[in-house]
């Protein structure tokens, strides 16, 4: 009885840690560039497979344990497929086609991004809407004086001439990104390699979220369905361990 409530209630912190992650998605629905996070258990297969191992008998202290195995906390990864591509008609809107990351010099390091909604600052510096300096070939892109045009291969132009060139990374494994406070992009493991890419930009376009409301709407009514049953069998094994105790007093 004990074991089926640490079930239902990590069942339940499950249910939560999902919800967390369905209500981040629907905030940044209208985000340019947000990937949407994915939740993740073990398979099925892998489930069964631990049940059949420790369906012998067990110690009482371990129980709680063996049954919280089997009811892994949820995981996140993150969706990396392209959002839709909007046209602002601003000249530093830049959209990636096709595969890459605008590289931004954050604070800590190299953070990486497919939102392109940049600006200049007073020093003619190109900006991430987080105010992190987008890279080019050569470091930091800074641009002075007028007629200053972006080009579909990232080339920076100013009077006809090349001033820079927009750096566009790519990971050797793209699932293996991870999400920093700020939503910028960083590489989990140092061993996924970030080499540059070919891809072109769309100037004056940018990559909306790849959230779609309506899906993360039924995953929460789905989620919270879900919450209230496990509720239902928590309370109903609580109820059925209070009426054992008051039979057991009887005696």
């Amino acid at each position: 009885m004990a074991n089926a409530l640490i079930t239902a209630i990590q069942s339940m912190q499950n249910d939560l840690h999902y919800m967390d992650m369905v209500s981040q998605n629907m905030v940044n629905a209208t985000t340019p560039g947000y990937k949407r996070a994915i939740p993740t258990t073990k398979p099925l297969a892998q489930l069964f497979e631990k049940a059949m191992r420790t369906a012998q008998p067990a110690e009482a202290a371990d129980a709680g344990k063996q049954i919280s195995e089997l009811v892994p906390a949820m995981g996140s990864v993150l969706d990396m497929s392209a959002g839709p591509v909007k046209q602002t008609g601003k000249p530093w809107d830049l959209a990636i086609s096709g595969d890459g990351y605008f590289e931004l010099a954050a604070p800590d390091g190299p953070a990486y991004s497919r939102a392109g909604d940049f600006h200049l600052d007073g020093n003619g510096r190109l900006l991430s809407s987080q105010g992190y300096a987008v890279q080019g070939q050569g470091g930091d892109i800074v641009v002075r004086g007028s007629e200053v045009s972006v080009d579909h291969l990232g080339r920076v132009l100013q009077g006809g001439d090349v001033v820079a060139q927009v750096k566009i990374m790519q990971f050797a494994d793209p699932k293996g990104l991870l999400k920093t406070a700020t939503g910028l992009l960083r590489a989990a493991d140092p061993k996924n390699s970030v080499t540059e890419a070919k891809s072109e930009v769309q100037v004056g376009y940018l990559e909306n979220s790849n959230v779609t409301p309506m899906r993360e709407m039924i995953a929460m009514m789905e989620t919270t369905r879900h919450f209230e049953s496990a509720q239902k069998l928590f309370q109903g094994y609580d109820d059925m361990l209070n009426t054992a105790i008051q039979k057991l007093g009887e005696f």
